[in-house]
């Protein structure tokens, strides 16, 4: 149950610790009035203006009715949004949304004060989650469409953050075995690698400003730069990316062409770099349903075995959000990948497959859920090992992967929430020594929308 003002008071978003509790209980007017007319009682109040009047009234003490102390709290949200306070505003719908999720109305709200603020990705989660509802007013659903075209058109700068750390109980992805080989001299064998322990310390930073070229034209820029070091320097990991290309803005999406470029450093060594280009665009389809499709084309060549490695990946991915009411949301992603290399033997495609799920839950939760799986051929036969002679096949491989992760928005900080994620991935194949199992815990600190 809400316990109102004691709580409030302690979230800093009220100032009823200037008003002394018997100062509301000298007034008979508000104690004889049962609370559904009290609540009456102060909107007529907030029409007329007379906000700290209201306030008191409100303030005289909270609901056991969780219905109507959800109204008593919405009344206190529209009394700070008048009076120019939009984080108090803001900390209290996200008080009744921490006990009731579900409600399109404080989403809504919550949506408009975001888009006040210019913080324009917050504005669009909960935006699309309110429209989603299936008795938001027709009226509101206008209203929410345009502010998101509106958003489109204005939001011209974006920045992310993310440093995790994470226990990986198979660093090198690798399963332990012994493979043999019979010759005229008897048997001979010899035995892989074991999975290697190791803790990883990764962060990404990566940020888009947009340039206004006209009312739909715009200049957008974006990189993205991702370091993972460990104790063992040789699983260390860096990749630099940037973009720069045209978007077009309309009313229902966007598209961006452009070139990319892109570079990575593997045990501190230089590894491939890659030059190429992209089409990506967003469309709403309908008011749950938001599509993205990304295409690339990317010549990649690599500093070492250039002779064998060295050719171009075309790929096509696409995403939905499917949001399900005001609280809840499905992301499908799917995509083809064709890897085509000098050597025959590395030329391979790829089609992956994944369902999400995530909700906001009372508390200030928020889980979301994602199995996922790769399908991997490749065209020309390579030579393994299997029972007890050297074969040529060609791999045919399987990744299945599971996560979960937790966070709470009411720790966050400056927009940041401590997020833990837990993964777990199955890699079956023809080839018996390219399989292996890991498990990965990952406790990351990361933008949550």
């Amino acid at each position: 149950m809400l316990y109102g003002l004691i709580v409030l008071i302690s979230l800093g978003v009220t100032t009823a610790q200037a008003m002394p509790l018997n100062a509301v209980e000298e007034q008979p007017t508000a104690i004889a009035l049962t609370h559904k007319q009290l609540l009456s009682f102060a909107t007529d109040l907030i029409n007329q203006g007379k906000f700290e009047d209201a306030r008191k009234a409100l303030l005289a003490k909270p609901y056991n009715d969780k219905k109507l102390e959800i109204e008593r709290l919405y009344l206190l949200a529209q009394i700070a949004t008048l009076e120019n306070k939009p984080q108090e505003a803001i900390d209290i719908y996200h008080f009744i949304l921490d006990y009731q999720p579900d409600i399109a109305n404080i989403r809504y709200r919550l949506a408009e004060l975001y888009l006040k603020q210019k913080d324009w990705m917050r504005a669009e989660y909960h935006y699309r989650l309110a429209l989603s509802h299936k008795d938001t007013p027709k009226e509101v659903q206008h209203r929410i469409k345009y502010a998101l075209y509106y958003i489109r058109k204005n939001k011209n700068w974006n920045l992310w953050f993310n440093m995790g750390i994470a226990p990986d109980n198979n660093v090198n992805n690798t399963a332990s075995g012994e493979q043999c080989v019979m010759t005229i001299f008897g048997i001979v064998c010899n035995t892989l690698d074991e999975p290697k322990k190791d803790v990883g310390l990764n962060i990404t930073f990566g940020g888009d400003y947009e340039f206004k070229l006209t009312d739909k034209w715009r200049l957008k820029n974006e990189f993205m730069v991702y370091n993972s070091k460990y104790d063992d320097k040789k699983y260390d990991d860096t990749y630099l990316y940037y973009t720069i290309g045209a978007r077009y803005i309309h009313n229902k999406g966007d598209f961006f062409f452009g070139p990319t470029i892109s570079k990575r450093y593997l045990a501190h060594k230089s590894y491939n770099y890659s030059t190429g280009f992209m089409f990506e665009t967003n469309y709403d389809v309908t008011k749950k349903l938001n599509a993205n499709l990304t295409l690339n084309y990317t010549p990649t060549y690599y500093d070492d075995y250039s002779d064998i490695l060295d050719g171009n990946v075309k790929s096509a991915r696409l995403r939905l959000f499917y949001a399900l009411d005001s609280s809840k949301y499905f992301i499908f992603k799917t995509g083809y990948e064709y890897e085509k290399t000098k050597d025959e033997t590395y030329t391979n495609n790829r089609i992956n497959l994944a369902l999400g799920f995530g909700a906001e839950l009372p508390y200030g939760f928020h889980i979301y859920a994602e199995p996922s799986v790769v399908f991997t051929d490749y065209k020309g036969k390579r030579w393994t090992v299997k029972d007890y002679h050297f074969e040529q096949v060609k791999e045919h491989d399987t990744t299945q992967r599971y996560s979960i992760s937790l966070s709470n928005r009411k720790i966050s900080f400056m927009g940041f929430a401590p997020t833990l994620t837990y993964s777990y991935t199955d890699k079956s194949s023809n080839i018996w020594q390219k399989e292996y199992e890991k498990s990965l815990i990952e406790f990351s600190i990361q933008k949550r929308f």
